[in-house]
């Protein structure tokens, strides 16, 4: 019975070549722990070592994979090749070489950059719209096109929004920003090159608020009691957990993009 390929197969060496699998004859391809194993109709087994595999052309008519024998390509750094009968290629697949950097390593290069302040501004106007318009989504029947433009002038173009988030649910607010930022190991602020600071922890806090209120209207402004406020916010961020969470994803996505161009 044959091995389960292991977590850090063996690369590719010197003078490695290319594998190519194809013919009439129908072919079963598994694998051991260094070595594809490539059994043929009449069960003759031919072994080849990843380190001697460059890459492999397949055909997809007559040769079956199974999922071990990928992964120990994908692991060992072979890409693969699939041609039909006629000899279109139908697809290929790639290992991950390149690691994606975390969320707290993006955000410190992209505010390193010269333009690292304006393309944040940019990004904070992109999510304030995508608030906005989900808002108008839900209220399709209720906001009229006046309405619609005076918000976008005044909460993504504007300053700030004008509905000021109240002391007590501004505390919670920040408090739940803080503790998801330092679960991704960021810091509060940003500082650009010329020590322009990105209030981080402040931006995705207004986030919050501008959903939340867009959602309850003036209900969360008018509450003054600080276990009203408390019970209104846990309520609202058991409900609405992964908004939070999509900013900072389109934060690191926007950062990846902006340091790799």
């Amino acid at each position: 019975m044959l091995n389960s390929a292991p977590k850090n197969a063996t690369k590719p060496g010197p003078g490695a070549r290319a594998l190519y699998l194809g013919s009439r004859e129908q072919k079963r391809v598994s694998c051991t722990d260094e070595a594809l194993v490539v059994t043929n109709s009449s069960a003759q087994i031919t072994r080849y070592p990843v380190a001697r595999v460059a890459r492999v052309v397949s055909s997809t008519d007559v040769v079956d994979w199974s999922g071990k024998a990928l992964a120990l390509c994908m692991r060992a750094g072979i890409s693969i090749t699939w041609l039909d009968s006629k000899g279109q290629v139908v697809g290929s697949i790639y290992a991950q070489t390149r690691k994606t950097a975390n969320l707290s390593t993006a955000l410190e290069l992209w505010a390193e950059r010269p333009d690292g302040a304006q393309l944040y501004q940019n990004w904070l106007r992109a999510r304030r719209m995508d608030t906005l318009v989900r808002w108008r989504d839900e209220h399709t029947v209720s906001v009229t096109p006046r309405e619609w433009e005076a918000k976008k002038r005044e909460y993504v173009y504007g300053a700030h929004y004008a509905v000021h988030l109240p002391n007590t649910l501004r505390s919670l607010c920040l408090a739940y920003v803080a503790a998801q930022l330092g679960s991704h190991g960021l810091t509060p602020q940003l500082w650009g090159p010329r020590l322009e600071s990105m209030d981080l922890d402040e931006d995705l806090c207004d986030l919050l608020w501008a959903e939340m209120n867009l959602g309850t209207g003036t209900l969360a402004d008018k509450a003054e009691e600080t276990a009203t406020s408390t019970q209104l916010f846990e309520r609202w961020v058991a409900r609405n957990a992964s908004a939070l969470t999509l900013h900072l994803v389109h934060l690191h996505r926007t950062a990846l993009k902006s340091i790799h161009t």
